[in-house]
């Protein structure tokens, strides 16, 4: 038997409900993405911000790609897809992806 038809282990996920941010806000599943959006449009647009290592400031990017993600754990088996879905961000092309109303300014 050669060493590509042996069935060694592949990646696996932790389990998912201790996954958390550094704040203690847990990791969501799909289920909840899906309820958060269920409201939407399918042509509305999505926005994603990133945290930064910086408090309480984030990046702003757009999706760009969904599906699984990859792993490369350096063991000499090469890429491997994960378990776990990813949806991958970029910056987008246009830096500001809000037009502002054109409204008279508000008096205070």
């Amino acid at each position: 038997m050669t060493e590509q038809q042996h069935d060694y282990a592949h990646t696996t996920v932790v389990p998912w409900n201790t996954i958390t941010d550094m704040k203690g806000r847990p990791a969501w599943t799909a289920g909840q993405l899906r309820a958060a959006i269920a409201h939407l449009d399918d042509d509305a647009p999505i926005l994603v911000t990133v945290a930064t290592d910086k408090d309480d400031v984030a990046d702003e990017q757009i999706i760009t790609e969904a599906g699984p993600g990859y792993v490369d754990w350096g063991d000499g088996y090469g890429l491997e897809t994960s378990s776990l879905f990813t949806l991958n961000c970029h910056w987008p092309s246009e830096t500001q992806l809000l037009v502002r109303p054109d409204r008279p300014r508000r008096r205070s």
